[in-house]
């Protein structure tokens, strides 16, 4: 199955932070896919969410490196980009968490708010590029590798 035949059977998607990484810095190996994704909610044939984690998570590097540029298409693209809505972290979000890595004892804290803010978004699926999210039954994740 192709990732367009997996967009194909949800109407929205959670979009975890690799993947927001890969088309922003358009990843030789995964921007491709990145792209893809991206041209799926822009074109609205997909409503996309994502978090303020993910925002935290992909402005420390370019702020390291000084690249003030990058950080702020970062920071655009995920608080103002076409078809993409960021999702605050609410205290039901935050409870949900915790139940997750109660039931995924190697669930990372991070990892588990996200696919608790998806949950609560009711999103179709989560795409990350983290293999080991694919443990999480509350939710369809699909992993960015699967589809190369």
């Amino acid at each position: 199955m192709t990732l367009g035949d997996e967009f194909s059977q949800i109407s929205t998607i959670f979009i975890d932070t690799a993947p927001v990484i890969y088309y922003i810095e358009a990843h030789p190996q995964f921007g491709p896919l990145a792209k893809e994704v991206v041209d799926s909610f822009q074109s609205e044939r997909l409503n996309a969410f994502s978090s303020v984690i993910t925002l935290t998570e992909v402005l420390p590097k370019p702020i390291e490196a000084g690249d003030e540029k990058l950080a702020r298409k970062f920071a655009e693209f995920l608080k103002r980009g076409k078809n993409l809505s960021l999702i605050e972290i609410s205290a039901g979000i935050a409870e949900r968490a915790g139940r997750l890595r109660g039931q995924y004892s190697n669930l990372r804290t991070i990892d588990a708010i996200q696919i608790s803010a998806a949950i609560d978004v009711g999103a179709g699926a989560f795409l990350t590029n983290d293999k080991n999210l694919k443990q999480i039954k509350e939710i369809k994740v699909l992993v960015l590798k699967d589809y190369l």
